[in-house]
């Protein structure tokens, strides 16, 4: 839509007629005709300038040009008569169109509400359309709403509210509609949609951030609306809760402008991080750049970013030092939940702020994680989402208490009900059915791969970039299926999509690990630790640290670590059993033995040759004899 915006914006001159006919519509390089021209010697700066209330719709036509370059008559007619529905379905809703191109058409209306329903019934009759069109004959409009005081002068109509409107048109997807905070603020009760918090954008020639939302009308089947759903801070209702977070950009509290750019780009890698983890809402840098640590209140961070946390920092050069202080607070309460200051050498200033992003997520990603489970276990039941579902369902699975695991899989299948478009429960219940399997408790392993493969297959349909969708996928063809191969594919991607998520790499160390790279398995362990040091679940971060270390020969470290895992969680038995091998391989013979007998009190039917020929995960022969003789040697039955 070619409107000047901004500064640029000139006044639109007000259509002063209340009904319109198709032959006044003209596409292309023909305009509307809106009404009498101007008195002669009447200008812009003369007349009586009057303020008033009022909401705009702004809308235009995807790839236009393209359209006339490919047939030009054919779609000068198809343009016309779609923008000749449009203006009816204005006026239908008590709209006035101020200005019409050839791609597009501004409108005023009294109420936001009025305008919202109109630009609903316009996307859905254009959506109608469309389905009987083919691919390169559609036209998909894009559409922005923005209501607030207008400049009225000699009939003419202007001010930032039009200018919001037009800059707002040109950021919604095609075929959706995007509104400011103003106008979600008196449509979402009373106006059926699905809103989505986009946090506050910055708009080009628009002097302040705008909380803008994504809008779209929400059908179930026989295409009847469903109750109204808002999105904000991370929480749709009805749908999933999944927490948000802004990095706030950090300051430098040193004299050397240099570091500016170092405080920049901590920024920059924690949100990288932060956004691998795709449980978690990460606020754009873009969206975060107008405040500033130490200088915000973080309440008013989350109000307009929408956030439910706020990472805020500085940076001081101390001597041969770097000093960093963080902070994690409650965006709705401005309570502080954790800071920390560290000190790194100078000697390194790049390594000094991958150690410093790598320290800033290890803590700030389980600590959030506590936070949230502690919210969602005291929720009554009836009002859980799907994202606290699945966290009640990772607490049962803690335990590795199969009674308590058993219970999990209800849950964790309550979350899909809940919402059948959130990833995360379906890649989790992935999870279940690998420890299930792996722990002996299944009846029916084969079903239970069927049903593990088909859950994997569900979550990344859902989600293609869900970083723990593809992980689970990798580890369940690595662990279950003995499927190296396509594990390492599907390990390619997950790393890409969430290079900075411990359980990737974990599972991924453990792929290393069976198929004899011992050496690069440890280093992904190692990296997988240093990620989330405070991570309840260590236990299994531990674990994997047990399998890479005796891939790698190296025995002694994999009695330790796989010691640590036992301590934390003793019924784990894919721990006892590499428990029982490092053992044996260090001499530790009673010690050995006596986790066998755990291991056999646990898994009553275990036996080496159903071991060999279903879960033992080493593909290396050389690997395994080894850990066969080891576990053999505890006293194991054959």
């Amino acid at each position: 839509m070619h409107l000047r915006c901004g500064d640029d914006l000139g006044l639109i001159r007000k259509n002063q007629q209340s009904t319109m006919s198709d032959s006044e519509i003209k596409a292309g390089s023909r305009s509307l005709r809106l009404g009498p021209e101007p008195r002669a010697g009447v200008g812009l700066g003369s007349g009586r300038i009057e303020r008033r209330l009022a909401a705009f719709l702004a809308l235009d036509i995807k790839n236009y040009s393209l359209m006339i370059s490919r047939d030009e008559v054919g779609a000068y007619r198809r343009v016309e008569r779609d923008l000749a529905t449009v203006v009816r379905q204005v006026q239908k809703f008590g709209g006035r169109v101020m200005h019409v191109a050839g791609d597009g058409l501004m409108a005023e209306f009294a109420s936001a509400q009025a305008t919202l329903q109109a630009a609903l019934a316009i996307q859905s009759g254009a959506g109608r359309r469309n389905r009987r069109r083919a691919g390169e004959q559609q036209i998909e409009y894009r559409i922005g709403i923005h209501s607030g005081a207008v400049v009225v002068q000699n009939d003419r109509v202007g001010g930032d509210t039009v200018n919001v409107a037009a800059r707002l048109e040109q950021i919604a997807d095609a075929g959706g509609i995007c509104i400011s905070e103003a106008v979600f603020e008196q449509v979402h009760q009373t106006v059926d949609a699905t809103y989505t918090n986009l946090g506050a954008t910055r708009l080009k020639n628009i002097r302040y951030p705008t909380v803008t939302y994504r809008v779209s009308a929400y059908r179930v089947k026989g295409d009847q609306t469903s109750p109204a759903r808002r999105s904000v801070a991370g929480y749709t209702e009805g749908s999933e809760y999944r927490p948000s977070i802004a990095i706030l950009p950090f300051e430098n509290m040193g004299e050397d402008a240099a570091y500016d750019y170092f405080a920049e780009g901590i920024v920059e890698d924690v949100i990288a991080s932060l956004a691998g983890l795709r449980e978690m809402r990460v606020i754009s840098r873009s969206s975060t750049l107008g405040f500033r640590s130490g200088r915000t209140d973080v309440r008013k961070v989350g109000k307009i970013l929408g956030v439910d946390y706020v990472l805020s920092g500085s940076i001081r050069r101390a001597l041969e030092m770097i000093r960093a202080s963080v902070e994690l607070s409650n965006a709705l309460s401005g309570v502080s939940l954790w800071g920390e200051t560290t000190e790194f050498p100078m000697a390194d200033l790049f390594e000094a702020q991958d150690q410093l992003v790598r320290h800033i997520v290890s803590r700030i990603a389980p600590h959030i994680r506590d936070v949230e489970l502690r919210r969602a276990m005291r929720r009554r039941p009836e009002n859980m989402t799907a994202y606290d579902r699945t966290l009640q369902a990772l607490h049962l699975m803690d335990y590795m208490d199969k009674e308590m695991f058993s219970q999990a899989r209800d849950v964790l299948a309550q979350a899909m009900d809940d919402d059948p478009h959130f990833a995360m429960p379906a890649a989790w219940s992935v999870w279940w059915h690998i420890i299930w399997v792996g722990q002996g408790w299944s009846t029916n392993p084969n079903d239970d791969f069927a049903t593990a493969n088909a859950l994997a297959e569900r979550a990344i349909m859902l989600d293609p970039n869900n970083a723990l969708g593809l992980a689970m996928m990798a580890h369940l063809r690595s662990f279950l299926l003995h499927d190296y191969d396509g594990a390492f594919v599907f390990f390619a991607r997950a790393l890409n999509t969430g290079p900075g998520n411990p359980i990737v790499l974990a599972m991924y160390a453990l792929t290393l690990a069976y198929v004899g790279r011992g050496e690069e398995a440890v280093r992904a362990a190692n990296h997988a630790v240093q990620l989330s040091p405070l991570d309840h679940r260590m236990f299994l971060f531990h674990n994997v640290m047990a399998w890479a270390y005796f891939a790698e020969g190296s025995y002694a470290e994999a009695a330790k670590w796989s010691r640590a895992s036992n301590g934390a969680s003793p019924r784990f038995t894919a721990n006892l059993r590499i428990l029982i091998a490092s053992l044996a391989a260090i001499g530790a013979h009673k010690e050995a033995r006596a986790a066998a007998d755990m291991l056999m009190s646990l898994e009553p039917e275990f036996t080496l040759n159903r071991y060999e020929q279903t879960l033992l995960p080493y593909k290396d022969l050389a690997i395994r004899t080894r850990l066969l003789a080891f576990l053999r040697s505890a006293g194991l039955p054959q």
